[in-house]
This record gives C-alpha cells, sequence and structure tokens, in this order.
C-alpha cells in the first residue's frame, strides 16, 4: 500500500502514484500542468508513448463550440507523465455546419483519420464521447484498427462508462475507461509502456486474448473517486488546451449566455470580441445515489464533488487573460448546488476582482429547490441569496432541467426535492435577476397525458417563462429509463417497430439510430400515441414560443410542423 509523502518529497514519477487507494492525493503541493508556461516543467521521456486522441463530430449541423474538455484533462495528464500526444479533432476540423450525406461524411471522417495515422503512427490510440457519438466513434475505431491492428485503442467518456462491456464487446476497443479518466489513464499507460498485464487495472474494462482467435473481457472494477478541493481535485491539472484549436474555432462560437438565441438554429458567432471558453468546477451530482431515472448522473463518479474556488477562479482569470474570454460556461452537470459552496465562490470571486481587477460573466446549471432553499434561508439570515450573489459576480446564465411541472411526471421520473412550488420562486427569482431562465423539459415521461403537458404550458404561462427546448424523453444506457426500456420492449420496438426483448444486435442498431439524442429513433414511456407526443411537444413549442421554434430538438434538422400538430389545438382540446 502506498504511504502518506512529506510536503518536501519529490513527486512520483508517474501520475497516478500521486494518489492513495482511497482517492486522496498524496501531497498537495506536488506541481502540476495548470498555464501553458507550466508545460515546461514535465519534458517528454524517449520511451514514453505517443498518444493520438480522436474527436469525433458532433452537431454537424452546428458550428463546433465545445472543445473536448475530457481530452484535454486526460491529456494534461499523459504530459505529466513524459508522453507525447497529439489530437485529431474532426468536430473543429469543420470548422462550420456540414451539409453533407451520410456516405459523404463518413468519406470525409475516413480520409481525415487516414492521414492523421500515417503522420503520427502512434502507440497508443484514445477515443471518447457520449452515446449519441457511437455510429461514428465505431467507423473511427474500425479505420484505426485497419491501418495499425496491433495498436491498442482506449474508449473513455460517458460512452465507454455506461456499457463498458458491451463497448468492448461490440467495438474494436482494447481497453474501456469508467468513470473519472486521469488517474486510470494514467496507469493504463504505464502498463502498456511497459508491456504488464492489465489484470487488476481498477477503472477499466479490457479485452483479454485467450489464445490466438479467442478473447474475453474482463472488468476490474471502479477506482474510487478522486477527492473533494484540496484532497483531490485540485491536485488534478487543468485541461491541456494548447492540442486543440481555441483561438481559431472554439472561442468564436458562443456558448452558454452567448448563444441563448442562436443555439437552435445555427450556434454562429455572435460578433466581434464575443469569445467564450467551457470549464469544469465539480464532477458527479448530489443526487447520484438517487438519480432522475433519465439521467446518467454517475458517469464522473457517483460521489458530487467540488473543486475549492480559489483553483476555479485562478483557471477563470488565466482563460481570460490567455484568450481575451468575455464569458466563461460551467458544463457541470450541476453546479451550483451546494449553497455554502456557492456563497464561498461568489466571494472568491469578488475578493478577486478587488485584488486584481478580474471581471467575467459566466454561466452554469443549477436546481430549482436548492435556488428556492436559499431564497427563503437568505430571506430569513438577512443576506443577498445565491443568484443575487452570483449576478453581483458576473454570472448571467442559470439552467435548469424543470423536465416537467406536472406533479404527476415530477414523482414518475423520480425528480427528488423538486416541487412545483419551488421551481416557481426559483425561476421567478431567475427571471427577476438574469432576464431570462434556461429551462429544458421533456415530454414523453411515465404517466404522461395531454393533461401532464397541460399542467407544464399554464405553469409556464404563469411565470412568464419560455422554455428553451421539449425534449421527448428517451432511454439511455445506465439509466432506470433504460432497465424501464428494456423491460416494456422499447428499445426493440424502436429498432424494429414491435416490442420485444433487445438483443446485442438491437441495442447496437438502437445506438447506432440514436444519432445525436434521438435522430431517427425515442422511447415513448407514455400510453399516448407516438404522434400525439409529437403533436403535443410541437403544440407546447409554438404555445410558449419556445426558444426553439425552428429545429428538431434532437437532430437540429429544420422542421415544418405538421398541421395537425397546430391546427385547431386549444387549450379546450387538451
Amino acid at each position: 500500500m502506498m504511504q502518506a509523502r512529506s510536503t518536501t518529497d519529490q513527486a512520483p514519477e508517474r501520475f497516478y502514484q500521486r494518489f492513495g487507494p482511497d482517492g486522496r492525493v498524496l501531497n498537495p503541493t506536488w506541481p502540476r500542468l495548470t498555464t501553458e508556461a507550466s508545460l515546461q516543467a514535465f519534458p517528454s521521456r524517449p520511451s514514453g508513448r505517443r498518444l493520438l486522441l480522436i474527436n469525433a463530430p458532433i452537431r454537424e449541423w452546428s458550428y463546433p463550440n465545445i472543445m473536448p474538455i475530457g481530452h484535454g484533462y486526460v491529456a494534461a495528464a499523459a504530459i505529466m507523465d513524459g508522453h507525447t500526444v497529439r489530437a485529431l479533432d474532426l468536430n473543429a476540423a469543420r470548422r462550420g455546419p456540414m451539409q453533407l450525406d451520410a456516405e459523404a461524411l463518413a468519406a470525409w471522417v475516413e480520409r481525415h483519420v487516414l492521414d492523421a495515422l500515417e503522420e503520427d503512427k502512434p502507440d497508443v490510440i484514445g477515443l471518447g464521447g457520449i452515446v449519441t457519438q457511437y455510429a461514428r466513434i465505431k467507423q473511427v475505431a474500425r479505420l484505426c484498427k485497419s491501418v495499425y491492428p496491433d495498436v491498442p485503442i482506449v474508449l473513455g467518456g460517458g460512452i465507454a462508462s455506461s456499457i463498458p462491456e458491451f463497448m468492448v464487446q461490440r467495438l474494436p476497443v482494447d481497453v474501456a475507461v469508467q468513470e473519472e479518466g486521469e488517474v486510470t489513464f494514467s496507469e493504463l499507460l504505464h502498463r502498456l509502456e511497459e508491456g504488464a498485464s492489465l489484470e487488476g487495472l481498477r477503472g477499466t474494462v479490457s479485452r483479454r486474448t485467450i489464445r490466438p482467435g479467442e478473447w474475453d473481457i474482463r472488468n476490474h472494477g471502479l477506482r474510487p473517486s478522486v477527492k473533494s478541493r484540496t484532497l483531490g481535485l485540485d491536485a488534478l491539472p487543468w485541461p491541456l488546451r494548447t492540442l486543440w484549436p481555441i483561438d481559431g474555432v472554439y472561442k468564436r462560437n458562443p456558448v452558454g449566455h452567448l448563444n441563448w438565441k442562436t443555439k437552435w438554429i445555427d450556434g454562429a458567432p455572435t460578433g466581434p470580441d464575443q469569445y467564450s471558453e467551457s470549464m469544469i468546477a465539480s464532477r458527479g451530482c448530489p443526487y447520484a445515489a438517487r438519480a432522475c431515472d433519465y439521467c446518467y448522473a454517475a458517469y464522473l463518479g457517483k460521489q458530487y464533488r467540488l473543486r475549492s474556488p480559489q483553483d476555479i477562479v485562478d483557471e477563470m482569470e488565466f482563460l481570460k487573460r490567455r484568450y481575451g474570454l468575455c464569458y466563461i460556461h460551467f458544463l457541470d452537470d450541476l453546479m451550483m448546488t451546494d449553497f455554502r459552496w456557492a456563497l464561498e465562490f461568489c466571494a472568491e470571486l469578488r475578493q478577486r476582482r478587488q485584488r486584481t481587477g478580474f471581471a467575467i460573466m459566466w454561466g452554469g446549471t443549477c436546481r430549482t429547490n436548492i435556488v428556492a432553499d436559499d431564497v427563503i434561508r437568505a430571506r430569513q439570515e438577512g443576506r443577498p441569496h445565491m443568484l443575487e450573489q452570483a449576478f453581483e459576480v458576473g454570472m448571467r446564465q442559470a439552467g435548469y432541467g424543470v423536465e416537467s411541472a406536472s406533479p404527476t411526471i415530477l414523482k414518475a421520473i423520480d425528480k427528488s426535492g423538486q416541487t412545483v412550488e419551488k421551481m416557481e420562486l426559483a425561476i421567478r427569482e431567475t427571471r427577476r435577476i438574469m432576464g431570462y431562465a434556461d429551462c429544458s423539459f421533456m415530454i414523453g415521461s411515465p404517466s404522461e397525458s395531454r393533461e401532464t403537458v397541460q399542467e407544464t404550458v399554464d405553469f409556464c404561462r404563469r411565470v412568464g417563462l419560455k422554455p428553451e427546448v421539449f425534449f421527448f424523453t428517451t432511454a439511455y444506457p445506465a439509466t432506470t429509463f433504460w432497465a424501464l426500456a428494456l423491460e416494456k420492449g422499447l428499445i426493440a420496438k424502436a429498432v424494429t417497430g414491435k416490442p420485444g426483448p433487445a438483443d446485442e444486435d438491437i441495442i447496437e442498431e438502437y445506438l447506432i439510430r440514436l444519432g445525436e439524442q434521438g435522430e431517427a429513433i425515442r422511447t415513448n414511456f407514455s400510453d399516448l400515441p407516438d404522434e400525439e407526443v409529437v403533436d403535443l411537444s410541437w403544440w407546447a413549442i409554438q404555445e410558449l414560443g419556445a426558444q426553439n421554434t425552428v429545429r428538431h430538438p434532437h437532430t437540429g434538422d429544420e422542421q415544418v410542423l405538421r398541421k395537425s400538430a397546430v391546427r385547431g389545438a386549444t387549450r379546450a382540446d387538451l
């Protein structure tokens, strides 16, 4: 067992050796990769691996606007271990919306992948993303194996964590990294460099060759999550951004608050010097132990952990200075959900502004019950509540996954702690302070009816809310709804048209058709006919003037409303 080290000890040779078996850093003062200047402290080693990270295209109808931040984190850990890292970012390479058919897009991807493989000649290939990218990631993995059959391919991100055994079984990848990647990936690269066995490598699922032509799949269990703040997360490197085209692509295409009005058109740049970037302040979800039924909340760990406000603001200040940003968007599943931390974060931003003059707009995710509870608490304590304080230090967008304003649906999807009364208080306060509330909804959950949709529409009218979008409730792997969809035969129905059992072939076809969030497929959990669910979603959008009135909420395709969706649809009809 690794022993704790004194603060005078030199950092271990490999990044993963900095952490104990419980995910606690052994010495928080060891140097790490943060700014570009810090790269000089981590030179490459002659025996280090040549790593190629490939980012598959996503949302091809829109401008690319979010750097693959997970790739950036594992790249930083690899650099700290002395490896050489290159990035092929197919999403950024397209630079803008692509109007290619499936065959032409596949040919475009193939050309770029083959060129990169010939140029880089990698020792290890890393792929990752979300499960809706399954079809494109499979294409990329097949291309890589066709050129370099003996080069290990490592799969990471939510797509690897949600159903890792399935991914190693069906994709030509050798290892799937589960949940957080930095520490596990560091140890994996060390073993690959040494030619050591992957047996017992926690945090991975691997393919093991038994004899030529025969192999099995080994799940080595999960690795404990890195601890909060100075005990762990503050000891991780910042994402390595130098390998990705931040200046030329990502910062110019707005995120969050800056693309509120253009997101569902094409997310085009909003104007000169309107530069933005993304960050992560927390990992996991405080509700993961009792996750909302539709959500895979544990892909970065089952425990909710936060970075220290000082470390976050240090990164924010660096990003503004380095890239000339005016806005930073936090990609956390749930950012402002610990009110004590939120107030501490606001205090750090306030003190930094007084000390250095640093200020920037920012936005992130919230939860209505957390905000509402603090509004009530703040009134009792005679202080500004968390959103008032956050706005004073730059917060300009608060995102809420409201999903439904029907008590029946909130109970059916296990939206723990969220009530209509708390939703109303939080949204009214958000609109009062920031001018709008960024809320999304779902239609087609268990127990959904015309009446429950009407309740949601009535609620939005009452609080003056124009939602961002109405999604269709969709089953994703590792969620409660995934198990329910399998039980009800909805995965097979989505593929074959008839309810029934789903074997691996059907599941794979479902993931391929899933595309970008339900491109050609959805799972209707209600007793309503599928066509009526679609009609109700467009009726709600039209009634409320939702932010997305042009594009399909999943594919981004421009759509013309069917007359049946709006013709004669009145409150009396519902």
